[in-house]
């Protein structure tokens, strides 16, 4: 006959008291707040990283243009109407060559009326809205956003519109179904001269918040339309076929700037924040810049307050204080730039903003460059001396 024996009780395994559930969520949330700022660093960098290799590739790009074109540089061209952008002209050595075949040259980049006697079946104006992902930085906060318009009246599909809408491209892809912003953004452009507002009145006593060697004249309505020792390694074409060539920087292509970023536009940016939020004034104020297709996005030096609301009376800065002065104050055809673009080196990363030279290098220039430095680096044949201290940018 079996024995039963009793079985020995089981203790219960005991459960979280609600004071050990919060300290280990107390735990988790201090590893977490730990942690995001760790990621959100390394996200940027990644950003800021891919943000250089674009500008790089940009930089090699317009080499190749120069070495298709007997070193010529692939500048903004700006006679009469037929307005083109340097980006439109470097397209096909940026893997768009089927962009580019469906462009016509003969045709200002806003036209809404495809030349169908030359054999293009699209306005440019409708090839404008397309994106180029390697004309954008990452770090720009939705580009998706920053479409752009052109504000002269004669030469595009319709009025600049009074409201942030982007155009929508019909069911044909031969025009536009409603009207709107049309314009795809960049957040890169040559610096094409240091503004004549930077001269430095005493050149014998030096001031970094000016420029050694600055454009000899100021913009009129038509922008600025005298070459200078104040021009950039890739300068404007000023009506007379001009072609700037990398034999022109004589300063050597190692201490001259190509490319700088000019990121967000055509929405304005003063310090980290957009300058009309909350109250959602765009595109009243807006910058006159922004469209990879346009020359008014190439970039003049300007300078501006610590704060990026004045711009050339007693600046103090020239990178990431701000991407641009707004039509507000400085109107198409009738303000400060002329037709010209009002557009400044900004870019979103925190230490600064991606420069590329003309030996297509690429660095990070930091916010706090004096303009003085900055601006010798701008001019292709300033003659400004690069060296010692200054020469630690």
């Amino acid at each position: 006959m079996s024995r039963s024996f009793p079985r020995p009780a089981t203790r219960g395994r005991p459960a979280f008291t609600l004071v050990e559930l919060l300290v280990v969520i107390a735990i988790i949330g201090t590893l977490i707040g730990l942690l995001l700022p760790a990621v959100q660093t390394a996200r940027e960098a990644a950003r800021r990283s891919a943000c250089s290799n674009n500008i790089r590739q940009l930089a090699l790009a317009v080499h190749n243009f120069a070495d298709a074109t007997q070193g010529t540089l692939p500048n903004s061209a700006r006679p009469g109407t037929v307005r083109i952008s340097w980006v439109t002209r470097i397209l096909p050595y940026i893997e768009q060559q089927a962009l580019y075949d469906k462009f016509d040259l003969s045709s200002n980049w806003g036209s809404g009326t495809a030349n169908t006697a030359a054999g293009f079946t699209i306005p440019n104006s409708v090839l404008a809205h397309t994106r180029i992902k390697s004309v954008e930085c990452g770090s720009s906060p939705s580009p998706e956003s920053h479409y752009d318009a052109d504000p002269q009246t004669n030469t595009q599909p319709f009025p600049f519109p009074t409201t942030a809408t982007r155009a929508v491209v019909n069911a044909a892809g031969t025009g536009f179904s409603t009207n709107g912003l049309f314009c795809a953004p960049t957040d890169y452009s040559p610096t094409v001269y240091v503004d004549a507002a930077l001269q430095n009145p005493t050149p014998a006593t030096p001031n970094d918040n000016l420029a050694d060697v600055a454009a000899s004249t100021a913009p009129t309505n038509a922008g600025n339309t005298v070459a200078s020792r104040g021009d950039g390694l890739m300068s404007k074409d000023y009506g007379d076929g001009f072609k700037p060539s990398l034999k022109d920087a004589v300063d050597g292509l190692s201490n001259t700037v190509l490319l700088a970023e000019s990121a967000g536009r055509p929405i304005v940016y003063r310090g980290r924040s957009r300058a009309d939020d909350p109250s959602g004034q765009f595109p009243t104020r807006r910058v006159n810049a922004g469209g990879w297709v346009r020359p008014a996005s190439d970039l003049s030096i300007d300078g501006s307050s610590a704060n990026g609301a004045t711009f050339r009376s007693s600046p103090t800065k020239v990178i990431n204080a701000t991407n641009g002065e707004s039509v507000e104050t400085a109107p198409f055809q009738s303000g400060y730039y002329g037709t010209d673009g009002g557009g400044e080196v900004y870019a979103f990363h925190p230490a600064g903003a991606n420069i590329a030279f003309g030996d297509a290098s690429v660095k990070l220039l930091t916010s706090d460059i004096s303009i003085r430095l900055f601006a010798s680096l701008v001019t292709r044949a300033g003659g400004e001396v690069i060296t010692g201290a200054k020469g630690n940018y």
